[in-house]
């Protein structure tokens, strides 16, 4: 034992530090023959048993005659091992071992004594007892071991979090940016010995703003910044069904609010007549009614409100799913999730329902942009295999919004765009149909009209200027045009017979009659020194196409058998010809306009006759405009009857009508037609909803 305190113990190989080379020879021993568990399977502990065996070495072997060897022995244990390790052969990394683990506090190494600290535990049972503070100096293994563990545990949490966090952008159409940015970020700060595999890339949204679309749209920013829901469309839009909950909710059927046999003899109805007005079934993408149902509550009940209102039934039907309708549109204002087939159902209810048609256009528009149907429009005349629905309803929406705005004289919502201006571009797909020929024919008319109402301005008390006649006949050039242009394309169809070519004529004639009219802006009867000859052949033109299209409602069999399933746009046109016609000779006979009493009686009559053919259905907008013209008509013809009074009447007859040719009748017009003229006094009862409705038309009327 005393040659142990002069020299540490080596082996080929292994050196015992020098420190313990100076332990007492009792602990030594104690040590060597009690290693720490897990050392047995090697290391120095294994070699140092091997010294320790009686047959093969003896503790005087270990002897070194000169410090030259000891030398030399340090020098072969600090230079690294060249050998591979053993566990190499497998290709498996090696891992170093721990010589030791501190597992005292310093107090009690500092007194030597025994330290029963354990894991999990603040202070050992000493350091308690004497109130002292109890510190264990950690090796800096054990500190690694320990960060290693940790880090091991957070990037694990991390990339649990960030699938999760990838399933939810998913199905919330986020971009995957962020995610992407937080997991290089993750991966970055991993030990470089530490490799973890990479989760999938998740495929980007089909539906969705791309990064491109967050640049340049200031609410996505702000969603990528604050990841607030309630800023973010619908998730579910162009899945084509609604949100699981909503799905598990019973809907107004199912509730017996309308039963199931009325409800599928309405959408049968729906399918095979009303339909097909809309330009061939672009409304209507679903063959039953179970299918509707599961898609939208919106679109069934429009579907069965719009029927109800055609159905001769005294208004039962209508007085039960138009409730319903109203009740659900209501509760879309404020929903957040929206499908294609609710933005079709509003649209259904705008093109018949006249007191909600331009509430409805405007609520269908808002919810469209929100699922961001414009960007899939532009997206599928890039790509003309995609986005098919999406660019068909937009379009849709655009014939929508300017029924509703150009008839009434209102600003569209929907701009003029490089979508709508190339929108013929979208007939070269593979799938375009007779239908989409029929949409974007209306398209390109409200083109024309758009742009006729954005070149002379929404102010009807501005008189237009003769430098101005030259547009007006620019843009009955390209009227021309759009109906050389589709009067041919259109091919019949088996609902509604020769209807799609005739309507190409009808939308021509209410077109003119819309431009032309202009040319009585700012004019009074009195100030008839003002119409010159080139204005007056304008006005004259209005006459004339007003003229046409009552001439082709009344007397071509399609037209008139198509009065009681046409959209209210083609209502609005016999009204406001009636209107125009009545006007026109009442207040301009000074003028000398191409217009006589004889002819415009026989064409309101005839057009009377038309709209109480419908009388059966009640509730349709045609019956009351059939009892509003007819009220007007007399009045009218009351009137007249001023030219030829009795001859004890004549000079009282005479000033009256010197008054009305002078104009100083013109402020009572509306109080002459319409009562007090103020339509916040008019109720929708079946007796004066009909002038309600003209009246709306006639305050837009120029002249």
């Amino acid at each position: 034992m005393a040659k142990l305190r002069q020299a540490p113990l080596v082996s080929t190989g292994i050196l015992v530090s020098p420190l313990e080379g100076t332990v007492a020879p009792a602990k030594l021993m104690r040590r060597l023959a009690h290693p720490p568990p897990g050392q047995h399977g090697g290391g120095l502990y294994s070699t140092v048993h091997n010294l320790l065996d009686p047959p093969a070495w003896s503790w005087t072997s270990l002897q070194f005659s000169d410090s030259t060897a000891v030398g030399n022995a340090m020098k072969r244990a600090r230079s690294p091992d060249t050998s591979p390790p053993a566990g190499d052969a497998d290709g498996t990394a090696h891992q170093p071992k721990i010589s030791r683990k501190i597992r005292a506090c310093q107090a009690c190494q500092h007194r030597k004594v025994k330290c029963d600290l354990e894991n999990g535990q603040e202070r050992c049972s000493r350091c308690t007892r004497l109130d002292i503070k109890c510190v264990v100096n950690k090796s800096l293994q054990t500190l690694l071991d320990g960060e290693n563990e940790w880090k091991s545990k957070m990037e694990a949490q991390v990339e649990a979090l960030q699938t999760a966090m990838a399933d939810v952008q998913r199905v919330l159409n986020v971009p995957n940016g962020s995610a992407a940015n937080m997991t290089a970020g993750t991966a970055g700060s991993r030990h470089s010995s530490v490799s973890k595999a990479q989760p999938p890339p998740q495929p980007q949204p089909l539906y969705g703003p791309s990064p491109v679309a967050i640049v340049n749209a200031p609410m996505a920013s702000l969603f990528e910044a604050t990841k607030l829901r309630n800023i973010r469309s619908d998730p579910w839009a162009h899945h084509g069904q609604r949100p699981l909950l909503k799905s598990s909710e019973p809907d107004f059927i199912a509730q017996g609010r309308v039963s199931l046999r009325d409800a599928e003899y309405l959408f049968d109805t729906f399918r095979s007549t009303l339909n097909a007005y809309l330009w061939g079934g672009i409304a209507l993408v679903h063959e039953t009614l179970d299918a509707a149902r599961a898609s939208s509550s919106i679109l069934t009940s429009a579907i069965l409100a719009v029927t109800s209102l055609h159905t001769q039934d005294e208004g039962r039907a209508f007085d039960i799913c138009y409730p319903v309708f109203l009740e659900l549109v209501s509760q879309a204002v404020f929903d957040r999730y929206h499908t294609l087939d609710d933005v079709r159902g509003l649209c259904i209810g705008a093109f018949w329902l006249s007191d909600l048609s331009w509430k409805l256009s405007g609520l269908a528009v808002r919810i469209a942009t929100e699922l961001n149907l414009h960007q899939f429009c532009a997206k599928s005349l890039r790509d003309g295999s995609r986005y098919g629905d999406e660019a068909r309803l937009w379009y849709f929406l655009y014939v929508c919004d300017h029924h509703f705005s150009i008839a009434y004289g209102r600003p569209p919502v929907i701009s003029e765009n490089p979508t709508i201006t190339c929108h013929e571009h979208f007939l070269q797909r593979p799938d375009a149909t007779q239908a989409d020929f029929r949409l974007h024919s209306q398209v390109g008319i409200f083109i024309i009209l758009s742009r006729v109402f954005h070149a002379f301005g929404p102010d009807r008390s501005r008189m237009i200027g003769n430098d101005e006649f030259e547009a007006l006949r620019r843009f009955d050039a390209d009227m021309g045009f759009w109906r050389d242009r589709w009067k041919d394309k259109l091919q019949p169809n088996k609902y509604v017979s020769q209807y799609p070519a005739k309507g190409v004529f009808l939308h021509y004639h209410f077109a003119r009659l819309l431009l032309f009219s202009i040319c009585l802006r700012g004019l009074r009867p009195s100030g008839v020194y003002a119409m010159s000859p080139e204005r007056r052949q304008f006005v004259n033109k209005a006459i004339t196409s007003a003229t046409a299209a009552l001439d082709l409602t009344l007397n071509d069999p399609d037209m008139r058998a198509s009065i009681i399933g046409v959209p209210l746009y083609l209502l609005t046109t016999m009204a406001y010809a009636c209107l125009f016609l009545m006007k026109c000779q009442a207040q301009w006979k000074s003028a000398n306009l191409s217009i006589s009493y004889e002819e415009v009686v026989p064409l309101i009559e005839g057009a009377i006759a038309v709209l109480n053919a419908t009388r059966p259905c009640v509730r349709h907008v045609a019956h009351y405009l059939g009892s509003g013209l007819s009220s007007m008509l007399e009045k009218f013809k009351e009137h007249h009857n001023l030219d030829r009074p009795n001859p004890e009447e004549r000079d009282q007859s005479a000033s009256a009508q010197q008054v009305w040719s002078q104009g100083e009748m013109w402020p009572d017009w509306n109080v002459w037609m319409f009562g007090n003229g103020d339509l916040s006094q008019q109720t929708l009862s079946q007796d004066n909803y009909g002038l309600t409705f003209l009246d709306a038309l006639n305050s837009q009327m120029p002249g």
